[in-house]
C-alpha cells in the first residue's frame, strides 16, 4: 500500500522545468496523507508537457455523488487494473505522480506495534510513480498503482508486502505513451526500482495516526531513541 507521500517543498518540481499548472492546490507537506485528498502533482499522457495537480482517490467518471463512493481507491493493484470496477477503464489514462519519498508501516519481530519507516531516492530528489487517473466532473482525480514488492521492500513493508510502482527513465517515459497495449502495460508494471537506489529508515511514530501531527521535518528524517533515565524507574 502506499497511502502517505512527502512534498516538503516544490524544488522537486521546478527540476523538470515544465509548466505547472494550479501551483495554488499544491500544499507543501512532509507527510501527504492520501485519506486526507490531497492535491498532488502529476504528469499525464494527456498533456506530457506540463505538471498538474490532480485529487488523490481515484473517483469513476460514474460516480454520482463523491459521498455515496465507499471504496478505496488511494490505490490500484497491478494485478485487479484491468478487472476490477472501479479502474478497468482508466488503465489508459496513466500518469506519474511526483514526490519525495513515501512511508510504509513496518512491524518489528514478535511485536503488534507498527513502525513508521519512511522510503526515498538516494540519487535523485523525487520519485515518479505509476498512477492512473479518472476525471470526475471535471476534476482529475488519481490512484497510485502498486506491485509486488522487491526484496528489500518486502523486509520493510513486511506485514503486506507490497510498494507503490517506481518508475525512472525510459520506463518512465513509455508509461506515458498513449497508445500502450495492455500487455505492453502489464510488462511496464513488472519494472523493479533497484532496490540499491533507495533509502529506507525509520521515522517518528505515528504517521499512520489521525491523532498526531506529522506534518514537520521528523516525519522524514532517521528516527532517534529518547534517552533512557534508569532513574524514572523509581520515580527519582
Amino acid at each position: 500500500m502506499c497511502y502517505h507521500i512527502s512534498n516538503e517543498d516544490d524544488a522537486a518540481l521546478r527540476e523538470f522545468g515544465l509548466p505547472i499548472q494550479k501551483l495554488e492546490k499544491f500544499k507543501k507537506k512532509y507527510d501527504m496523507n492520501g485519506f486526507e485528498k490531497p492535491y498532488i502533482p502529476v504528469i499525464s499522457n494527456k498533456d506530457p508537457k506540463s505538471i498538474d495537480m490532480y485529487r488523490w482517490r481515484l473517483v469513476p467518471s460514474w460516480v454520482k455523488e463523491e459521498k455515496d463512493w465507499k471504496a478505496n481507491t488511494l490505490n490500484a493493484r497491478n494485478d485487479e487494473l484491468f478487472t476490477k470496477t472501479s479502474y478497468k477503464n482508466y488503465w489508459r489514462n496513466r500518469c506519474l505522480v511526483i514526490c519525495t519519498g513515501f512511508f510504509e508501516p513496518h512491524y518489528p519481530k514478535d511485536s503488534k506495534e507498527y513502525e513508521s519507516w519512511y522510503i526515498k531516492p538516494k540519487e535523485r530528489r523525487c520519485f515518479t510513480l505509476g498512477g492512473i487517473y479518472s476525471v470526475w466532473q471535471n476534476e482529475p482525480t488519481v490512484s497510485i498503482i502498486t506491485t509486488d514488492a522487491s526484496p528489500l521492500m518486502a523486509k520493510v513493508h513486511n506485514d503486506g508486502e507490497r510498494q507503490p510502482l517506481i518508475l525512472e527513465g525510459d520506463a518512465a517515459l513509455a508509461w506515458l505513451v498513449p497508445d500502450l497495449t495492455e500487455e505492453e502495460m502489464k510488462n511496464l508494471m513488472l519494472y523493479q526500482y533497484p532496490d540499491e537506489k533507495l533509502d529506507t529508515y525509520r521515522v517518528m511514530d505515528g504517521i499512520y495516526s489521525t491523532k498526531i501531527d506529522t506534518n514537520k521535518p521528523a516525519a522524514i528524517t532517521p528516527y532517534v531513541r529518547p534517552p533512557f533515565d534508569a532513574l524514572t524507574l523509581f520515580d527519582l
